[in-house]
């Protein structure tokens, strides 16, 4: 018995649900019997079942027999109404087997296009907050120191945000010279005291400014080991001190990134992302082992930062900026 291929648009649809008219076509095979040449009616048996399996089921949408979301299901229940409505009867053919399937597109809602300035790409973003992490770490008027010393009497208040309290320590100057005589030796002794404080102030200041942007200390035997699932950005910072063993990752954007004073251990791991790893300030990466490819960089490093390759095959460019380091592989 031949069999015929059935295959075209038959919408639009009106939906009465929704009132829309949405694109269909339809997909199917069928077997016939035919008097004569069976080649000869097939086109025409073609687009006569076509013609009908548009008509019938639009039919059974305008009288709420069927809904679109149902309609796949349904068609079965169609098949002798199509083959009745094609025609088949006239051209002397026998429709045996008719098995149809339909897919209707929805409609898609108008968006309109967006026409303001684009955000800058994850690459450039991070550039920019680690340039102005940086900054922030080395401006000292980020940091507020306050001293208060009693000497000789004298209560001297200084602070990194508002100096040295020079009003109130004139005033208590006035205070003591109207009651003691020898005025101008306790003026002698303040100033030496206020210049001594000054320069202790000043190299506390320094020493906490210094000792807030330090360079890294952590080591591999404090590290502790930690769970990837390998599909989201792996992230660490302050003075986390990680080891990941064995994770296969991939991931759209920047695969791992580290701030701060982190240390991150990376073993055995498959690493593949649009920046593999991405170091800034102090942080540390060791990559023992594993691979690491970065379709637009496979690593990069910005500020004081350093990625280490041991062992470890790398695909993809790696950037240093700054005072940063790549080493290896």
């Amino acid at each position: 018995m031949p069999q015929g291929q059935l295959g075209g648009p038959i919408g639009p649809l009106l939906d009465p649900a929704t009132n829309q008219s949405l694109p269909a076509s339809v997909q199917g095979v069928f077997t016939y019997e035919a008097s004569g040449d069976p080649n000869a009616v097939l086109p025409q048996l073609q687009a006569g079942l076509l013609r009908a399996t548009g008509a019938v089921i639009q039919q059974k949408l305008s009288a709420n027999q069927v809904a679109l979301p149902t309609l796949a299901q349904s068609m079965p229940y169609f098949v002798q109404e199509i083959i009745a409505q094609s025609g088949a009867a006239q051209l002397g053919v026998r429709v045996d087997q008719l098995q149809i399937g339909v897919n209707v597109q929805p409609a898609q809602p108008a968006v309109a296009p967006y026409t303001g300035a684009m955000p800058p790409d994850p690459y450039t973003q991070t550039q920019n907050r680690m340039a102005q992490i940086a900054k922030d770490k080395l401006d000292p008027r980020n940091y507020e120191v306050e001293a208060r010393i009693n000497v000789g009497g004298f209560r001297i208040n200084a602070s990194s945000d508002k100096g040295l309290d020079t009003q109130g320590l004139a005033d208590q100057v006035t205070n003591k010279v109207r009651s003691e005589v020898v005025w101008w030796g306790i003026g002698c002794v303040i100033v030496g005291i206020v210049v001594i404080g000054l320069g202790g102030l000043g190299f506390y200041i320094y020493r906490t400014a210094k000792s807030s942007v330090g360079p890294n200390t952590a080591s591999a035997e404090d590290a502790s080991d930690k769970k990837w699932d390998g599909k989201s950005e792996l992230t660490c910072g302050g003075s986390d001190n990680l080891r990941i063993k064995g994770v296969t990752a991939k991931v759209d954007d920047t695969a791992v990134t580290a701030l701060g004073n982190c240390r991150i251990e990376l073993v055995d791991c498959d690493i593949t992302g649009k920046v593999g790893i991405s170091a800034g300030a102090n942080a540390i990466v060791v990559v023992k082992g594993g691979k690491v490819t970065g379709k637009d960089e496979a690593a990069s490093a910005l500020g004081n930062a350093k990625i280490t390759f041991d062992g470890t095959k790398v695909t993809g460019k790696k950037q240093a900026l700054g005072g940063a380091k790549i080493v290896g592989p």
